[in-house]
């Protein structure tokens, strides 16, 4: 397929549009930066329909991502989060109505925004079923995102695929691998998703997934997770905690959000099967292998 990708200077592109064409896809990229590639590129704004219209004429698909984030937050404007993210998406809906047969729609975890805080004896879990509040301009904008693909796929049958994916703005190396067990994805595994996402056929036009990395916790271990999470990790990974104290790593500190992700439907429903997860992380920590982790402290405002 050709394939738009919108947001093309952006993390999620740095690692979708490789991933795309060595899928045999051809990818033609959208952002209003002037970037360096060897792809088809258009220099525009999704904020301008024109833009839009000219970007999405003869291609089979699009890769939405282009969108502020939540670590933008404090350096850009709410109304530049609606200008941007629900104005931009409704623009590239309405440019692609007739013209594309599919959209993959980069949404987040954001959405679920109030609607997150665990018990007070235990950590909560996170499912796609789960209540839907956001909690700031951010993780709102997302979710008016979902709506208006659900609308299209309803009002004129485009058919989305929106994933609310995890973290994976560049991180350090260490703090990469602690976000993996508490709604972190590796970039690599996001790509992989976008791919299986461009393949699936939504019943009824619309379907949303969360993509984490995959965590062996069951809701089982929810209380005891929140009593000695310690134990519960040394359950699963054995000798963990030895390894962390011997580098120099403080678990409390990097414990943090106390939610527990399932990602049984991503599996399921796509086929996703991601490849870096916490326990891949531990062998490279052990190995003292950063480089198993390629972005680690990019700059965060590509994303």
């Amino acid at each position: 397929m050709k394939v738009l990708v919108t947001g093309a200077g952006g993390n999620l592109a740095r690692v979708v549009v490789p991933t795309l064409a060595a899928a045999g896809h051809t990818p033609r990229l959208l952002d209003f930066r002037p970037i360096d590639t060897a792809h088809e590129l258009l220099q525009g704004d999704v904020r301008n329909p024109n833009d839009l219209a000219r970007a999405v004429d003869g291609v089979d698909a699009v890769v939405h991502a282009a969108a502020l984030h939540g670590i933008h937050r404090g350096h850009w404007r709410p109304q530049d989060f609606w200008a941007i993210n629900v104005d931009g998406t409704f623009n590239l809906y309405e440019a692609a109505t007739t013209k594309v047969a599919k959209v993959v729609l980069a949404s987040s975890m954001a959405v679920y925004g109030a609607g997150l805080p665990p018990p007070a004896d235990a950590w909560g879990i996170v499912t796609e079923d789960s209540p839907v509040l956001p909690g700031d301009e951010y993780g709102l904008s997302k979710w008016l995102g979902e709506e208006l693909a659900r609308y299209h796929a309803r009002r004129h049958q485009l058919p989305t695929v929106a994933l609310r994916l995890g973290m994976f703005v560049p991180e350090t190396f260490e703090r990469y691998g602690f976000r993996l067990l508490f709604g972190g994805v590796d970039d690599r595994d996001v790509a992989q998703a976008v791919l299986l996402a461009l393949e699936h056929e939504p019943a009824g036009g619309f379907d949303v997934v969360d993509v984490m990395a995959e965590v062996p916790f069951q809701p089982a271990n929810a209380v005891g997770l929140h009593a000695d999470p310690a134990a519960v990790l040394e359950r699963y990974w054995p000798g963990c905690i030895t390894l962390l104290h011997d580098r120099g790593l403080d678990l409390e500190e990097l414990l943090w959000g106390r939610l527990i992700w399932p990602i049984d439907k991503a599996k399921r429903v796509l086929g996703y099967q991601p490849g870096h997860n916490f326990g891949e992380f531990l062998t490279a920590l052990e190995a003292r292998d950063t480089g198993y982790y390629p972005f680690a402290n990019l700059p965060w405002w590509g994303v």
